[in-house]
């Protein structure tokens, strides 16, 4: 029997702003393969200004990535978990805030059922699928596959990021905030 997995997905805390990455590091950080990103400078996100809110979570939400607060980096560092690599940013939000990090998934899997997922508009240059109305997954798939990661993308749809039960439960354990762990769902 496999371990549990679950999608990440963002949860706003009370008060919490959005934020974006600025240039010329915007490129940098896209995602259409997993791999080691080298950055000659560090990225910056700065708060999004057209809102009210600048609170800040532990999983700052920029566009469809998240940046990792030093707890959440600590915890997959101690705990050893695989799949993402931590790319140092500059956070702007009324004054400079260190320590927070890019995520970058650093593995993919074909566990996606698109037609199920009623995907939107392939394009190669994201990788995969630019929209999903529902992420739903090949049980064969999804059984058959020998997950070497903590943490991954799909193949064909790199907007989601998909981690194990073990993951979870460090990371709630840590009390990690901006994020909640949605069970996956199967197509049957």
């Amino acid at each position: 029997m496999k371990m549990n997995y679950y999608l990440l997905f963002e949860e706003f805390t009370s008060g919490e702003g959005s934020f974006t990455t600025q240039p010329p590091q915007r490129s940098a950080l896209r995602f259409p393969k997993p791999q080691h990103k080298l950055v000659k400078s560090l990225p910056v996100a700065a708060v999004d200004e057209c809102y009210e809110e600048r609170g800040m979570s532990d999983f700052l939400k920029v566009g469809i990535a998240f940046l990792a607060s030093p707890k959440v980096q600590t915890v997959f560092f101690e705990c050893g978990f695989l799949g993402l690599q931590f790319i140092p940013v500059i956070v702007e939000n009324d004054g400079v805030i260190n320590g927070f990090a890019f995520t970058n998934a650093l593995a993919h899997y074909d566990i996606l059922v698109p037609v199920a997922s009623e995907v939107e508009r392939y394009e190669e240059s994201r990788g995969g699928y630019s929209n999903a109305s529902d992420e739903i997954f090949d049980r064969n798939k999804f059984e058959s596959c020998d997950f070497k990661h903590d943490v991954f993308t799909l193949s064909n749809y790199k907007y989601s990021l998909v981690a194990n039960e073990k993951v979870k439960i460090a990371l709630e354990e840590a009390g990690v905030t901006g994020i909640e762990f949605i069970p996956l769902e199967y197509s049957s």
